[in-house]
């Protein structure tokens, strides 16, 4: 309920006194009254639902797709140190390239369907996910470890009963920020490239001056990522839901 009444008190000091003092014209920074007169015209003239579920779409499979590569690499980074000396320059490096950098030529290579943006939100999903699992399979305790070894059991044992529970919290918050950032990577691949989507919407309106729909375009994509983020975490107390009794 407090959340809920800053956000009112903030629309409430926006609309009333922070354009009426400041001077700036609704041209350049529209009122929430206009914004949602906006949002209400997009919804009924039938454009605005169409392309956040296009948007929607690229940020589901992306992430999964993303999150399932970084787990699936890391678990073998963690677990065998061969592997970290010869995949981590490799994931160090592709962090390293701005995805705003080769976001077009993914837009030559895969067109301007669903693929390029698919794949984009997966390399930017892919690092949080892999990092934090990398340090969660590796933060079990030593004399935990040890305890396994003296009952003689296998890797797999280890890993299915120490190594994975411990990480899970680890896990989680890897893919909420992986889901966060796919909002972010679907709407770059849209900025480059696209002819559908919340990203393509909010360009069309900016070359248009109508600052309202701009603000329309980002306030769904703010409700995809808090819905999303919010769905992870939730997941994420019903999974590992020894981490919420440890913290109890």
């Amino acid at each position: 309920m407090l959340a809920i009444a800053l956000f009112i008190l903030f629309l409430a000091v926006w609309e009333w006194i922070l354009i009426p003092a400041t001077g700036v014209s609704p041209a350049l920074l529209p009122r929430p009254s206009q914004i949602a007169v906006s949002l209400y015209q997009g919804a009924v003239q039938g454009y605005l639902l169409p392309n956040t579920f296009i948007t929607l779409q690229e940020v589901l499979i992306g992430f999964v797709v993303g999150s399932a590569l970084g787990f699936a690499l890391a678990v073998p980074v963690a677990e065998w140190r061969a592997v970290e000396r010869i995949l981590s320059p490799y994931v160090v490096a592709l962090q390293a390239i701005p995805k705003v950098a080769i976001a077009p030529l993914f837009v030559v290579w895969f067109g301007y369907g669903l693929s390029s943006k698919v794949l984009i939100v997966g390399l930017i999903t892919f690092f949080p996910v892999f990092i934090n699992t990398v340090a969660g399979l590796r933060s079990v305790a030593h004399e935990q470890r040890e305890l396994f070894m003296i009952y003689n059991a296998t890797r797999w044992q280890r890993f299915r009963y120490l190594t994975l529970p411990n990480s899970g919290s680890f896990v989680v918050a890897g893919l909420n920020v992986g889901v966060t950032l796919s909002v972010i990577g679907a709407v770059v691949a849209e900025f480059v490239g696209a002819q559908e989507g919340l990203g393509s919407l909010i360009v069309r309106a900016g070359f248009a001056m109508d600052t309202a729909g701009v603000f329309a375009g980002v306030l769904c994509l703010t409700v995809i990522a808090a819905i999303l983020s919010a769905t992870v975490q939730l997941l994420g107390r019903k999974i590992v839901f020894w981490a919420n009794d440890l913290r109890r």
